[in-house]
C-alpha cells in the first residue's frame, strides 16, 4: 500500500446530484478509466457509509478498465438527510430500492454493448437483493460483499422487535428518530475496525478521518419506520420463495471473521438463488473493501476470477437496457 493517491478521488472524478422520486437530493459521482473500457460498475455503499470511503475501490475497478458510477443513499453521506429540513421524511428500504432504480435507469450511462454490474456491501446487499428480484435485467451480474440477508437476531427476540416496531409505526410514530440510533447500529462496525487498526491504520481510519474533515457525512439517526422496514425486508429476503425469484448471477463474498452479519444466511441464500455462488475470505472482516492487504488481495483475486468467468458466457443473461442518462 504505497500509493496514497488511491485514497483520494480519481483524476476523472465528476460529482453531481439527482432528485429522487420522493424529492430528495441524491449525491452521485462518475469516473472513467484510461484506455479501452470493459464495461460499467455501479457501486453502492453499506449503512453509514459514504462515497469518500470507496475511493480505493473505485481505483481498483478503474485500473481494470471499468467505468465507475457511485451514489450515496438518502440519509447518508452527501445526500439529503432529515436534518436538512423539518419536512424531510425518513427513509425505508423501499425508498432505497427506488433510488437505485432511478440512478441505474435514468442517470448511469453504461458503456455501450459492454456488461453492467452492481458492486455493493452489507446493507447495500440487502437493497441489492430486493432490487434484483424486481429489476434483474438491469445488471449482467452482481458482487455483494458481506451482504445483509437476514437479521442476526433470531427467534423470540427478533419476533418481539418486529412486533414492537410494527406497533409503533401503526401508532403514527414511524417518523420519530431513534436517539443515538446510528451509533447503536454501527457499534459493531467501529469495534471491528478498531481491533485491527494497528495492522491497517489508513483504511481502518478512513471513516473517522473523512468525518473529522466533514461532519455532515455522518448518516442520519434512523427512524422507527426505517428500522421497521429493515426488519420486514430481511424477513422477506430470508424466504426461499423470494430468493428463487432472483435470476441475476451473484458473487457473495464473506469474511470468516465477520461478526456483524450472519454468514450462514449468506451461504444458504447462495444455495437457493439459481445463479449464485459464495466465496470466503480467510480472516476477512465485515469491511472487506477496507480490509488488510492480504485479505483485500484475496477478495480481489476472487472478484477477477468471477468477472472472467462471466465474460466466457457460462451464465448468459439478457443485455441490460442502456440508459440514456440525464
Amino acid at each position: 500500500m504505497t500509493d496514497l493517491n488511491r485514497f483520494f478521488p480519481p483524476d476523472s472524478w465528476q460529482e453531481d446530484y439527482f432528485t429522487s422520486t420522493s424529492g430528495k437530493q441524491i449525491r452521485y459521482g462518475h469516473a472513467e478509466p484510461e484506455g479501452e473500457k470493459k464495461g460499467t460498475v455501479v457501486i453502492t455503499t453499506g449503512y453509514a457509509d459514504f462515497i469518500e470511503a470507496y475511493h480505493e475501490t473505485m481505483h481498483e475497478y478503474l485500473s481494470r478498465g471499468y467505468d465507475v458510477w457511485v451514489m450515496d443513499w438518502a440519509g447518508h453521506g452527501g445526500s439529503t438527510k432529515k436534518t436538512d429540513g423539518a419536512h424531510v421524511k425518513g427513509q425505508t428500504v423501499e425508498d432505497h430500492v427506488e433510488d437505485l432504480r432511478k440512478f441505474r435507469q435514468e442517470i448511469v450511462q453504461p458503456v455501450k454493448d459492454k456488461p453492467v454490474f452492481l458492486s455493493t456491501h452489507s446493507m447495500g446487499g440487502q437493497i441489492a437483493l430486493r432490487y434484483l428480484s424486481q429489476h434483474g435485467g438491469d445488471f449482467n451480474f452482481a458482487i455483494l460483499a458481506t451482504p445483509l440477508v437476514e437479521a442476526r437476531l433470531k427467534g423470540p427476540v427478533q419476533d418481539l422487535l418486529r412486533i414492537v416496531f410494527a406497533s409503533a409505526v401503526k401508532q403514527g410514530m414511524g417518523e420519530e428518530n431513534i436517539p443515538d440510533g446510528r451509533r447503536s447500529i454501527t457499534r459493531h462496525l467501529v469495534a471491528e475496525r478498531s481491533e485491527r487498526n494497528d495492522k491497517n491504520p489508513v483504511r481502518m481510519g478512513l471513516h473517522k478521518a473523512f468525518m473529522l474533515l466533514d461532519d455532515t457525512l455522518k448518516a442520519e439517526d434512523p427512524t422507527i419506520g426505517y428500522v421497521h422496514s429493515l426488519l420486514s425486508s430481511t424477513e422477506r429476503t430470508g424466504q426461499e420463495e423470494f430468493l428463487k425469484t432472483i435470476k441475476t448471477p451473484i458473487l457473495f463474498g464473506i469474511g470468516t471473521e465477520d461478526d456483524v452479519i450472519d454468514n450462514d444466511s449468506v451461504r444458504r441464500a447462495a444455495k437457493i438463488i439459481p445463479h449464485a455462488k459464495v466465496t470466503e475470505v480467510e480472516g476477512g472482516i465485515h469491511a472487506l473493501w477496507l480490509d488488510r492487504d492480504a485479505q483485500r488481495a484475496d477478495w480481489w483475486k476472487k472478484i477477477d476470477a468471477y468477472i472472467a468467468a462471466q465474460a466466457t458466457g457460462s451464465n448468459p443473461q439478457p443485455k441490460p437496457p442502456q440508459a440514456k442518462g440525464p
